[in-house]
């Protein structure tokens, strides 16, 4: 197997998944998109996920991330049995470290890795 097929073949037999970008011009960034992409050569067989989403931007507005979620959730929608479990907002994170003054996001992240 070559590494996309380690990796879709993960996605397969995961039953959580969790989805995570920066967002660059108000979009999932191109790595994810790529896998995401690719997933469509064997879609049908990824089912029943329990899935989380954490996204992260330099801009502190609402519907920044917007492009970033919907892409997320055009994912999801064609996963048989999807289940969006939470989803992180990291706003206001532009530079290496900037979640340590964001305490609030290291506990949501904790307590969503808590739950599953």
């Amino acid at each position: 197997m070559d590494g996309m097929a380690d990796i879709l073949q993960k996605i397969i037999d995961c039953n959580v998944l969790v989805l995570s970008s920066p967002v660059y011009f108000y979009s999932v960034c191109a790595q994810l998109k790529a896998v995401i992409d690719r997933c469509v050569a064997r879609w049908t067989e990824i089912a029943n996920k329990d899935l989380y989403y954490i996204t992260t931007a330099a801009e502190e507005e609402d519907d920044t991330m917007d492009g970033t979620i919907a892409c997320f959730h055009g994912f999801a929608m064609c996963i048989d049995g999807y289940d969006e479990k939470g989803t992180l907002y990291g706003r206001g994170l532009s530079e290496k470290g900037d979640v340590h003054s964001h305490p609030e996001y290291l506990t949501i992240a904790y307590e969503m890795g808590n739950s599953i």
